[in-house]
């Protein structure tokens, strides 16, 4: 009984977050929209709705009255999923106005139907996740004994539920408008690192590993002790949050976390890291075409005379305190911070890279900044394991989409932040077994991975250059 009361709880609060997404949606498109019950119609419109006839050809096969009665919203239009059945009249005024008379948001009489399907999804998505991750638990790792507490299971739930609430958003707002405001991504990442530091158990969990000094063979007298020592790695079958050295052990890095030294060496690092996110948010112009020099100083005249920039500066400066004191006060929560900085870099690297180089090679923007931003957001909530899978996972969606698109001849561009959010949601839900078969190439450490990364960038920056020739020769 208690499980389906948390079933219908779920699905009702999964309705609610779908509501809020179709509202979130319409207030940061690029163009504002009113498609959703909780934005105000302008009075005008509301006029030229209650001026509308119907033909009189209409008139005669529906039996009604010449004039439609006066629009106004009910109560019943603000509930979640049920409302937009009762939203769906204005459609039937919507019909019998021209193009130029509807609104951003209204221009089609179905127009109900998407955000309908939003809130239905979310709630049912809301109550299929909460089913996965807290009752059955399906995201721990094979051979877990020692499981993790139910709080703890259930404010990762929380934790993604919001998560994947952002991530929606951004998707919906990318399709409508080819754009991902930051409006929607820097106060995602802002919450990142607030529960990162605050609920550091919240990464994706993943096994117990540590080194352990086993004795080998009998102590001699008057022999160096170690030569009869060997370091041996033991697995656990316990649960832990996933962080920067996983599936590594983390024994050198506690005890690097407990001296002074190591402190200050902690703190410089995620100082630097978030002065990058900083310096990535700013509005920044650089003329590749110009002159080295002449292109710094207005690069830097930009960045002086653009209102954002003092309250970037300040955001680092306070950042880079409060990370010393939360280094100082707590080696957990060190190690959250470190992981979620560390996986929010590493992202926005990858899809920066990527936009560098399809920028070069073609000529012309290959990805907007807004998905870089999203990649840094994603890092920040999963770390940068999952960065490097999700940038391998996205791109076979973007090929079966653009397969299709050349099937049918269409040559509309598409976004490809939706991709990168349905990656993060397929790695979320199936982390069990993609963790298990990808934890062997995660052992090989950040360095070897960073080298194998950068060859494919070479890789990908030689390929790009081939299709580029290969399309102007077949153009010309």
């Amino acid at each position: 009984m208690e499980q389906i009361i948390a079933i219908i709880v779920f699905f009702i609060f999964g309705a609610c977050l779908g509501s809020l997404t179709n509202y979130f949606v319409d207030c940061f498109c690029w163009t504002p929209r009113f498609r959703s019950p909780w934005r105000v119609l302008p009075l005008e419109f509301i006029e030229r709705l209650n001026s509308v006839s119907i033909p009189a050809e209409r008139r005669k096969k529906k039996k009604q009255t010449g004039i439609l009665e006066p629009f106004a919203k009910i109560w019943l239009d603000f509930v979640p999923i049920i409302g937009w059945l009762s939203l769906s009249r204005i459609g039937t005024r919507l019909k019998l106005l021209s193009e130029t008379e509807r609104l951003s948001g209204l221009e089609s009489h179905r127009f109900w139907l998407r955000p309908f399907f939003v809130e239905l999804f979310t709630a049912l998505g809301s109550t299929w996740l909460f089913v996965w991750e807290v009752q059955q638990q399906m995201l721990l790792p094979e051979g877990i004994i020692v499981r993790e507490t139910w709080e703890t299971v259930f404010l990762r739930f929380c934790v993604h539920l919001i998560f994947f609430t952002f991530l929606l958003a951004a998707s919906l707002i990318d399709i409508d408008d080819m754009i991902i405001p930051d409006v929607l991504t820097i106060p995602g990442t802002i919450l990142g690192l607030v529960l990162a530091v605050c609920f550091p158990q919240t990464f994706l969990p993943v096994t117990e590993i540590h080194n352990e000094v086993v004795l080998t063979s009998p102590r001699e007298t008057g022999k160096n002790p170690m030569e009869y020592y060997d370091i041996q790695r033991t697995v656990t079958p316990k649960s832990v949050p996933l962080n920067i050295y996983s599936p590594n052990p983390v024994n050198t890095a506690q005890h690097k976390l407990t001296t002074q030294i190591g402190k200050i060496e902690t703190t410089f690092l995620l100082s630097l890291l978030w002065s990058f996110w900083c310096f990535a948010m700013l509005h920044r112009v650089w003329y590749a075409k110009l002159p080295f020099r002449k292109s710094t100083a207005i690069f830097c005249r930009w960045l002086y005379r653009s209102p954002r920039t003092k309250w970037f500066v300040v955001t680092a400066v306070l950042g880079s305190v409060g990370f010393a004191i939360i280094v100082s006060a707590s080696s957990a929560a060190a190690m959250g911070l470190l992981t979620a900085l560390v996986g929010m870099a590493s992202g926005m690297i990858l899809i920066w890279s990527i936009r560098l180089i399809g920028g070069s090679v073609l000529g012309r923007e290959a990805m907007g900044f807004g998905d870089v931003t999203l990649m840094g957001m994603i890092g920040m909530f999963l770390g940068w394991q999952s960065c490097i899978l999700i940038f391998f996972l996205a791109p076979f969606a973007g090929l079966i989409l653009g397969v299709l698109n050349i099937m049918t001849g269409r040559t509309r561009e598409f976004p490809y932040g939706p991709f990168l959010c349905l990656a993060t949601l397929g790695l979320v839900v199936a982390w069990k077994p993609v963790w298990t078969s990808m934890e062997s190439i995660f052992e090989l450490g950040g360095f070897i991975i960073s080298a194998v990364m950068f060859f494919c960038f070479v890789l990908f920056g030689i390929l790009l250059g081939l299709w580029r020739k290969i399309r102007d020769r077949l153009t010309t």
